[in-house]
């Protein structure tokens, strides 16, 4: 048992040592986390150096006291951070930050999976070792973009929302981690009955988040006395705690999910402001007790884990995410400023390694406590740089991406935008039927990490008709969109848009079967799992390329073979143009018609004046003089009548003359 002048001591030492730490950080523009982490080397007991005849062995040598308050103060950050999960947050970015986090956490953990197998360590701690790569920092994160003054700009609602989501998966991770080291520790891993034991304990928590808690949170908020309020608090957050460890989970999910459960309701912001000085003192405490565990005379044993690990999560944080976010449909200087955001690692993965060195079953204890505290360092220095040059990386990787892949790109880009982000114009509505498809989806593949090989043949079969049924549902919905979608700027010259949408659904489908494939194969030789993804961007490339020739380039749009185009679902007019010529009006005195044809008219008699129209011949007779008649010029040409008309007037003079020959 410590003394207590000893116990004094140590406490007053770390709560000093602390502060330095934390201003000297402030003052370089750092994390406080560095500087807590730093003081606790300069302090622990794995220190030493000598120098003018002077040894330093470190300040405190007996670290039980230490350790105990890190646990309470860890304990205090998951709650912490299950305060601020909310679901009210993730309504405003919904599907982009749960996939965004989904694919961060994947390739993370599968990327840090590949490097503990390659070193030989054991499945337990190759877990661990990857829970500390993929998980990204909310700290970091969140002062970088306090300190840009970019807090409030669209891409920080998802980056935000991201880390959130990420937040949770780390715990679901840590449940299942926890749960391998306390079956290793006894006889044996029983992963149906570790399963069982999950479901329990969040069945537990769920029921009272949505029954128990809904009905009394209004006793609580009855309590006036800050004093018997605090004491409420801290009472529940210790006893989730317990009732974590005797379900043999860590302690820290228990507060986790009790603050998860508090985050809804109006105490949390009593809870956190009448908590917060308590979580600031212990946090830094435990941050300390992190430092004084690291062991400098493992560096060099760890270098050569960095010297992998830190290049790796850079390319798949920077490249693989950044490419995620622009094919979900950002920009592509957003999505570059979200990949570059997530490269922080700091309070997540110290919280793993301080687990993982804590539990017997972790072999590789001594090696992870170091690895961690030198690549928090590093990642969580690059992380504002990053971010603040994120545009400088943006145009260099477009200049070093090839045309008909930013072409691809963008032919995704803007389709899978009016799928995911909300629109007030609805071009695309998700079908429960494609989200059934995604679920079971999930579901087999979980299938495939935890069967045994005959069984796990099987259930890819499974997943690999859902992904064929998902390719035939996803391409008629996409059909449509891409009818919809304004691709000229891009220099599409196709008119069939089933060329586009069965390019980005075959894409989506091979990554799916991709994902399926390695799941399958890791665990008979991991090494296939570089193959398969070697493999699948040669694939990928080989599509992209083909819809670059098929859709852009005139000639081979012409000599490309006819498909048969698909009829949307709902048949709609073309757009026509109520235009109405209008009604001819020929101007006075022109004639647009053909003229009409005369017939020939009977010879007209000479007796009747007026219609002599050329000079008679002169008439030579007895009683009559040798007189020419010569008619005046007409002053208006007269319109010939017809046939009818003229055999009425030759009768008509007929009957004239008979009157005057009466008379």
């Amino acid at each position: 048992m410590i003394a207590t002048d000893e116990l004094m001591f140590q406490a007053g030492i770390i709560m000093l040592v602390a502060f330095i730490g934390a201003a000297i950080a402030s003052k370089a523009k750092q994390s406080v986390i560095l500087g807590y982490i730093l003081a606790g080397i300069l302090i622990g007991p794995y220190i030493y150096f000598e120098i003018a005849g002077f040894t330093y062995d470190g300040l405190i040598k007996d670290t039980e006291f230490v350790g105990l308050l890190s646990n309470f103060g860890l304990i205090l950050l998951m709650f912490f951070v299950g305060l601020e999960f909310s679901i009210s947050k993730l309504k405003r970015t919904k599907a982009p930050a749960i996939i965004l986090a989904l694919m961060d956490v994947g390739i993370g953990m599968f990327v840090g999976i590949l490097i503990g197998f390659s070193l030989g360590w054991p499945i337990v701690d190759t877990i661990f070792l990857a829970a500390i790569i993929s998980m990204s920092s909310v700290a970091i994160t969140g002062k970088a973009l306090q300190e840009m003054k970019s807090i409030s700009g669209k891409e920080s609602e998802y980056i935000l929302g991201m880390v959130i989501v990420e937040s949770f998966i780390s715990m679901v991770l840590l449940t299942i981690a926890g749960g391998l080291m306390f079956e290793s520790d006894t006889e044996g891993t029983n992963l149906p009955s570790l399963i069982i034991g999950i479901l329990a304990f969040y069945s537990f928590f769920i029921f009272l988040a949505i029954v128990v808690i809904p009905r009394v949170v209004k006793y609580f908020e009855g309590i006036k006395s800050n004093e018997l309020f605090v004491l409420f608090a801290l009472g529940l957050v210790f006893l989730s705690a317990a009732l974590a460890e005797v379900a043999g989970i860590s302690s820290i999910i228990g507060a986790f999910f009790i603050g998860m459960v508090f985050a809804e309701t109006k105490l949390a912001d009593r809870i956190a402001d009448r908590i917060t000085p308590f979580r600031d003192a212990l946090v830094a405490v435990f941050f300390i007790s992190f430092g004084m565990m690291i062991d400098l005379n493992m560096l060099g044993d760890i270098i050569p884990i960095l010297i992998v690990a830190v290049p790796a999560t850079l390319f798949y944080e920077i490249i693989m995410i950044a490419l995620i976010s622009y094919m979900l449909g950002f920009t592509a200087k957003a999505s570059v400023f979200m990949g570059t955001s997530n490269t922080g690692r700091s309070s997540e993965a110290v919280m793993y390694a301080s687990v993982a060195s804590s539990s017997p079953a972790v072999v590789k204890g001594a090696e992870i406590n170091p690895f961690t505290g030198v690549f928090c360092f590093i990642m969580s220095s690059f992380a504002p740089v990053l971010m603040k040059h994120s545009d400088s990386v943006t145009k260099f990787l477009t200049k070093i991406t090839p045309r008909f892949m930013r072409y691809g790109g963008s032919l995704i880009n803007r389709t899978m935008n009016k799928i995911i982000f909300p629109t007030s114009l609805k071009l695309f509505e998700r079908t429960r039927r494609l989200e059934a498809l995604l679920i079971l989806y999930l579901a087999t593949l979980v299938a495939l990490m935890v069967m045994p090989f005959p069984y796990s043949l099987a259930v890819f079969i499974i997943g690999s008709a859902i992904v064929v049924v998902t390719y035939l549902t996803l391409e008629a919905d996409l059909f449509n969109v891409v009818r919809t979608t304004n691709f000229e700027n891009l220099g599409v010259v196709t008119t069939d848009p089933g060329h586009i949408s069965r390019f980005i659904s075959g894409f989506v489908c091979l990554s799916l079967v991709t994902i399926q494939s390695i799941a399958l194969l890791f665990s008979i030789w991991w090494m296939s799992s570089l193959i398969i993804l070697v493999s699948y961007f040669v694939i990928i490339m080989w599509m992209t390329r083909s819809v670059y020739r098929l859709t852009r380039t005139p000639h081979f749009n012409i000599t490309a073979k006819p498909v048969k185009r698909r009829q949307p679902k709902k048949k709609q007019k073309p757009f026509q143009p109520n235009f109405q010529a209008p009604t001819p009006r020929p101007d006075p005195g022109w004639d647009l018609e053909p003229p009409v044809p005369e017939p020939a008219s009977e010879p007209l008699a000479t007796s009747e004046p007026g219609w002599d129209l050329a000079p008679p011949e002169p008439k030579i007779g007895a009683g009559q003089d040798d007189e020419q008649f010569t008619p005046e010029t007409p002053t208006k040409a007269r319109k010939p009548k017809t046939k009818e008309k003229v055999q009425g007037t030759v009768a008509e003079t007929e009957v004239d003359d008979s009157k005057w020959n009466r008379l």
